[in-house]
């Protein structure tokens, strides 16, 4: 093989790679802000809400919510434990109601 073959051959897996780990990562992430609210999960909500605005609301989330456990592990809100200090980015438009309900986008768990 010339050496310019096998350069490009070495580079093959790396190229076929490379946007495979961008585009599994990029969902992985917390939200590059402040938390929107922070306070404790209580049966899947939360309770002692940072802003009384966001209490009671349900922290339940969908398959693209983040959640990364106290350990910095990709977690899911199913394992969220009640007494779990949490930190809570929500999507842009809220539902008003008695909870408010919001599109959870992350949750990050502090214990």
């Amino acid at each position: 093989m010339t050496r310019t073959r096998t350069r490009l051959a070495a580079l093959i897996p790396v190229l076929t790679v490379l946007p495979l780990a961008g585009a599994c990562s990029a969902g992985d992430e917390l939200p590059g802000r402040e938390p929107d609210v922070t306070g404790v999960v209580e049966q899947l909500t939360l309770t002692g809400a940072s802003d009384p605005y966001y209490e009671g609301m349900s922290l339940a989330g969908g398959e693209d919510t983040v959640v990364v456990d106290a350990a910095g592990e990709p977690a899911t809100t199913a394992g969220l434990v009640d007494g779990d200090d949490v930190e809570v980015w929500v999507d842009d438009a809220c539902n008003e109601s008695r909870p408010v309900q919001c599109t959870v986008e992350a949750v990050r768990v502090h214990g």
